[in-house]
C-alpha cells in the first residue's frame, strides 16, 4: 500500500507556505507516496452564498499550477466551524494518513496561550507529523 502524506495549507495565504509545499513534494516524491492537500475553510461564509465545495474548483486549480503532473495529488476541501486543528487530524484518519506535513508560523499571543494550529496537530494526531518552519 501506497504511502499518503497530508498537506494542510489555507490557499488565502499559500505563496506564505512555498517553503512547506516544496518539503511535501519532495517527501512524497522521494516515498513514492500520495500527497493530499486540505484545505479547511469555514462551513459558512459571511454572505451565506458560499459553501465550502465552491472551493474545490479553486483548489484543484491551485494543484494543477503549483504540483508536479508526474506526482499522485489529491485535494480536498473541508469546511468546518471548528478550530482547523481538528479538521486536519479527522481528514488524516479518514485518507489513512502516514505523515502529516505542515508549516508553522511565529506565534502570537493567542498561540502562546491556546496553543497553535501545529502544536495541537502535533500533540494529538495519530501519525506522525513533520513541521517546516
Amino acid at each position: 500500500m501506497a504511502e499518503k502524506l497530508l498537506l494542510p495549507l489555507d490557499l488565502t495565504q499559500a505563496e506564505a507556505w512555498n517553503k512547506v509545499i516544496d518539503e511535501a513534494i519532495g517527501m512524497a516524491q522521494r516515498r513514492g507516496a500520495e500527497l493530499h492537500v486540505l484545505w479547511v475553510v469555514p462551513a459558512l461564509e459571511r454572505n451565506l452564498r458560499r459553501l465550502p465545495e465552491d472551493k474545490k474548483p479553486e483548489l484543484d486549480a491551485f494543484l494543477k499550477k503549483r504540483f508536479p503532473a508526474d506526482l499522485v495529488v489529491k485535494g480536498h476541501v473541508r469546511g468546518s466551524m471548528e478550530a482547523p486543528h481538528r479538521s486536519i487530524r479527522t481528514v488524516a484518519e479518514e485518507i489513512g494518513a502516514n505523515l502529516i506535513v505542515m508549516g508553522a508560523r511565529n506565534p502570537r499571543l493567542k498561540e502562546h496561550l491556546m496553543g497553535s494550529t501545529a502544536s495541537q496537530v502535533t500533540l494529538y494526531a495519530k501519525c506522525s507529523v513533520y513541521v517546516v518552519r
